[in-house]
């Protein structure tokens, strides 16, 4: 049997790249939903209230939150009616073979917290070629894949970790994932690339942007680290 898809897609200011997300979509399975989460009913997309044919096949949800993706995040996970929460950024590229390997992986390993290849789509320096890699290594590797790689759990298990932190000043992704690890869930990669929009490092600068980001995965990942470590040896005495 199908697992039923409940994607989730928070909505925050200046996100011109949602409409091309909107449109692929229609990839997925017919029955599952798609749950915009925005913190302004301005932010209502007019597409909503007239689907073009390929979208009609899925459930569409429209909900509001505090802005923050945490939040955002949080609130349409409560909305949604699937088994299996599919988080995705509103600059998120898919094709086929995404949603085919998520489903590959579901039917293979149920209990695992699912993610993707990092693919900058609009890369326009070879250096985020490195950057690409390096999230590769990151989360393959160290264990440690961000949002922007389209996690993908059980929605029991969502909310047995209780969500997203929304304590976090930034990183609520890579806390996320620490807390499961924590937690022992084991990660998962769909061995697809899914693609997201490189316009930070166009906006700010790769080298800024980079190290700005490699500074602050380790402030956060340090701590976070070290209570999956304690975790580990506190349940090797049992």
């Amino acid at each position: 049997m199908m697992p039923s898809l409940s994607v989730i897609v928070p909505l925050g200011p200046c996100e011109p790249q949602w409409p091309t997300l909107l449109e692929q979509l229609s990839l997925l399975p017919e029955g599952n939903e798609v749950i915009l989460v925005g913190y302004d009913d301005n932010q209502r997309p007019a597409k909503l209230d007239q689907l073009p044919d390929p979208l009609l096949h899925l459930k569409w949800i429209w909900c509001t939150a505090e802005q923050g993706r945490a939040c955002q995040l949080n609130t349409g996970a409560e909305k949604a009616t699937g088994n299996y929460l599919w988080f995705l950024h509103a600059d998120t590229i898919l094709d086929k073979e995404n949603v085919q390997s998520l489903l590959n992986a579901i039917a293979q390993y149920p209990r695992r917290l699912l993610y993707f290849d990092l693919w900058f789509y609009d890369k326009d320096t070879c250096w985020l070629s490195i950057n690409e890699w390096g999230a590769r290594f990151r989360s393959d590797i160290l264990g440690c894949p961000y949002g922007d790689q389209g996690f993908c759990l059980s929605r029991t298990q969502f909310f047995d970790l209780k969500g997203y932190p929304t304590d976090t000043f930034y990183g609520e992704d890579h806390v996320f994932v620490w807390k499961a690890r924590q937690n022992r869930i084991l990660l998962h990669t769909c061995g697809t690339r899914l693609g997201t929009s490189a316009r930070k490092y166009h906006d700010k600068g790769w080298l800024k942007l980079t190290l700005k980001y490699q500074h602050l995965w380790l402030k956060q990942a340090t701590p976070e680290f070290f209570k999956w470590l304690r975790v580990k040896l506190d349940r090797g005495r049992v």
